[in-house]
């Protein structure tokens, strides 16, 4: 018999069970990242309560036509307003002793912290750091995925303007049929047999959206854009993952990364936001 001490020192989930942890609001609020204090806006003109977190937000009608200077124009990726954790619990006590409902909700919203976590009476655990993202959920179920619906036109009916982003229908479905075929030639060793992406994209696997991301996307997805900077934009991301994805990652390796992934969202927004004219 021996006593074992057992230390929480990370807590991983998706965005909804971690915004339920840190009782926080999460992707749907104001400031939605559990990370740093970026603040979402939502789309001109629009019924949808949904907010987004653009870098430039410079062209957003409600930063031009704001008379408060302190309303930020641009963020700077490598330099967000990043939370702390002694904030953080301020922030979150004020919340949970507010003394009406309505200061409370107030002040929730002005933060994106709903209240004290239960969690926070753990000393190994530091709010935000302890809670890193999903990359599972982050990379191959939302921004690879979101990236073939801006491909193929269905995300959330966004018009692709002049940025000519978008793949003909039967060439997507070329590509689809390509990646079922493929499995005839790949060794079982590297996973299950990728499915036709084109019929099953949905009900794909974040493992079998990881494989085509790195090994099939770039070979397929070449000579097929309109404008060759796209292809470039996803080659880029397949490149990060593959470090991100190593046994072992260097110091050099990790501010690649930082730089890169930063560069690869400026891009983004310059490459497709820019566009929608």
């Amino acid at each position: 018999m021996f006593l074992l001490r057992a230390y929480l020192i990370l807590v991983f989930g998706d965005i909804p069970a971690i915004s339920m942890i840190m009782r926080i609001k999460g992707h749907n609020g104001i400031i939605p990242c559990r990370m740093c204090k970026i603040t979402g806006l939502r789309v001109p003109d629009a019924r949808a309560t949904t907010h987004y977190v653009p870098l430039d937000r410079s062209q957003h009608p409600l930063v031009q036509d704001s008379p408060d200077d302190t309303v930020v124009v641009k963020y700077n990726p490598l330099s967000l307003p990043l939370r702390t954790h002694s904030e953080f619990l301020k922030q979150a006590h004020d919340v949970q002793f507010a003394l009406t409902t309505a200061e409370s909700e107030r002040l929730a919203k002005r933060s994106g912290v709903k209240g004290i976590p239960i969690l926070s009476c753990l000393s190994s655990l530091e709010f935000p750091t302890s809670f890193p993202y999903d990359f599972m959920h982050l990379i191959f179920e939302n921004v690879l995925k979101n990236l073939v619906l801006l491909w193929t036109g269905k995300y959330k009916n966004l018009n692709e303007g002049s940025g000519a982003y978008q793949l003909p229908k039967k060439v997507w479905d070329a590509i689809g049929a390509a990646t079922a075929a493929l499995g005839s030639s790949i060794p079982g060793a590297f996973g299950a047999r990728p499915p036709n992406v084109a019929e099953a994209g949905s009900a794909s696997t974040a493992d079998t959206w990881c494989f085509w991301l790195c090994y099939l996307g770039p070979i397929l997805l070449s000579q097929r854009f309109k404008r060759r900077i796209y292809f470039k934009h996803f080659v880029d991301l397949a490149q990060l993952i593959h470090i991100c994805l190593q046994f072992e990652i260097t110091a050099t390796e990790i501010q690649k990364l930082r730089i890169g992934f930063a560069k690869w969202v400026e891009k983004y927004e310059q490459y497709v936001i820019d566009q929608l004219s």
